[in-house]
């Protein structure tokens, strides 16, 4: 009988219990933060970015921007793959705004996805802004259960990095989002 009341117990009470819930946005966005990814290969692309590293591994403080939008994607991910004409979009939205070219920068992280399959999604899809891929997991088993596509912004303040906003999906109107993200940024 005192087996029963434990477990009715058990049953009642761990819903209460949040800090053994699922991550939280702000667990994921320490692990953004934190890291750690190939330098790009291609000169032009370390060069848009502002990154004077030639090789080894950076952060994303590494990055010459104030704001830093993060997308999450998996190549396996058919939302991400429906979306990507969005987030190019969004990229040369970025790129064409006299407020945004040179200090907002759009970056793709591919959660599990090799450097080949990050590749071949840049490629099959047009992308038109730096991915990197987490072909080590280090990212995706420090972010578990994130879902994809995924969206983080991340103001640069110093040598300092705080993430301001977060989405979990797909935007509809590449302007509208990019303001949004830009309004968040101004916000203390």
């Amino acid at each position: 009988m005192k087996n029963s009341y434990f477990c009715l117990a058990l049953f009642v009470l761990l819903p209460l219990v949040p800090a053994w819930a699922a991550p939280t946005d702000a667990d994921f966005g320490r692990a953004i933060v934190q890291a750690r990814l190939a330098v790009p290969e291609d000169p032009a692309v370390r060069s848009a970015l502002g990154i004077r590293k030639s090789s080894g591994q950076m952060m994303l403080s590494d990055i010459d921007a104030g704001v830093i939008l993060v997308e999450i994607f998996s190549m396996y991910c058919p939302y991400c793959q429906k979306h990507a004409p969005m987030t190019n979009k969004l990229h040369q939205a970025i790129e064409s705004g006299p407020a945004t070219r040179g200090k907002v920068k759009l970056i793709g992280i591919g959660v599990g996805n090799s450097p080949f399959e990050v590749k071949f999604f840049r490629k099959k899809y047009g992308i038109l802004f730096p991915l990197f891929d987490d072909g080590n997991s280090a990212i995706m088993n420090t972010i578990t259960g994130i879902k994809t596509p995924y969206y983080f912004g991340i103001r640069k303040n110093g040598g300092t990095l705080q993430v301001f906003f977060t989405q979990q999906g797909a935007f509809e109107d590449p302007q509208a989002f990019l303001k949004t993200v830009l309004d968040k940024s101004r916000q203390p």
